[in-house]
């Protein structure tokens, strides 16, 4: 997927950019409407060494895969891990209903620190890279 992102501020490699609703995919997707994207702040990494400046407007790349799998994590882990739990706690305690529904929470507070224990050992890897500069 390609966006686009103006720069508001440089720190080495890593580059603060804002989004805007009216640039890259947004323009295409019937859903803008819900979304608010306008402002949002994020970072990317000028792995090409381009010379940006803060004010510049650049074209990022997000591999769809990555984008996908990052949603899962953040969503459907956390769930999938609830379910696992509430099953293992239930079945452990002797289909104790109270039981299962704190193993479930247990499990919902795992998947959770596992994502954000994933996304803070591959930062660098799942961060969106700069591909080009836009005039």
């Amino acid at each position: 997927m390609i966006e686009q992102g103006k720069i508001t501020d440089i720190n080495g490699e890593e580059i603060i950019l804002s989004c805007s609703s009216l640039s890259g995919g947004c323009q295409k997707c019937k859903a803008s409407s819900f979304c608010s994207t306008d402002g949002k702040i994020f970072s990317a990494i000028n792995g090409k060494n381009i010379d940006l400046k803060q004010g510049d407007t650049v074209e990022i790349h997000l591999p769809p895969g990555q984008t996908i799998f990052a949603g899962f994590m953040v969503l459907i882990f956390p769930l999938l891990s609830f379910i696992l739990f509430f099953l293992g706690g239930s079945w452990l305690f002797n289909d104790s209903e109270g039981m299962g529904i704190l193993s479930g929470i247990l499990g919902l507070s795992t998947g959770f620190y596992i994502t954000y224990l994933y996304n803070k050992i591959n930062k660098r890897k799942n961060t969106p890279r700069i591909t080009k500069l836009i005039n």
